[in-house]
């Protein structure tokens, strides 16, 4: 290979990038650069019979990316766009990845004990307001015949207290089940 005088800059460029950044084949490439066109001569003739004003120093025009909607124009934005695929590929398993772990840390505190599946909490849940409500829809017919033989209004009250009271421990129950401490109650 030729040594390149002292003030000029060698950038190794690709005949198939060359080539696709300023629209030719890869074999009209290589016959030019065998005939001695260096990568920037080639880019600024490329420019004038595509009809755009061609950079003074041979580089590129654009070294930022591509308009969006458009191709690449040439390596570096190629590289770029090739970067940003490789990051959401790379983002995409990051993501599966935290989401299988936290899988598997649900798993094992399932089977540790530590959490309870939503479907026995539903199924529980629902026993427990159905047992509810058919113990307070059961109070009428329960007290139907004491309360009527009771002229005293304060028996009746003494009858009807105790029995709210027997009904609301099955709540109290509840709240101690689930650990509910005072100071966590709402009034």
């Amino acid at each position: 290979m030729k040594k390149a005088p002292p003030a000029t800059k060698v950038v190794q460029v690709g005949v198939n990038a060359l080539a696709r950044e300023v629209g030719l084949t890869p074999t009209t490439i290589s016959k030019k650069l065998k005939q001695g066109q260096t990568p920037e001569q080639i880019r600024r003739d490329a420019a004038r019979r595509q009809g755009r004003e061609p950079s003074p120093t041979g580089t590129p025009p654009s070294r930022g990316r591509a308009p969006v909607g458009q191709p690449p124009r040439s390596e570096y934005d190629m590289v770029i766009k090739g970067r940003e695929r490789l990051d959401n590929i790379d983002e995409a398993k990051l993501r599966r990845a935290r989401a299988l772990a936290e899988r598997g840390e649900l798993d094992n505190m399932l089977k540790r004990g530590e959490l309870i599946p939503v479907a026995h909490v539903r199924q529980w849940g629902s026993r427990f307001l159905t047992d509810a409500r058919d113990t307070l829809m059961a109070g009428p017919s329960e007290l139907q015949d004491t309360l009527a033989a009771e002229d005293d209004p304060l028996k009746v009250q003494a009858i009807l207290r105790a029995w709210l009271e027997r009904v609301m421990a099955k709540f109290h129950q509840c709240e101690r089940l689930w650990g509910i401490g005072d100071e966590e109650q709402v009034a």
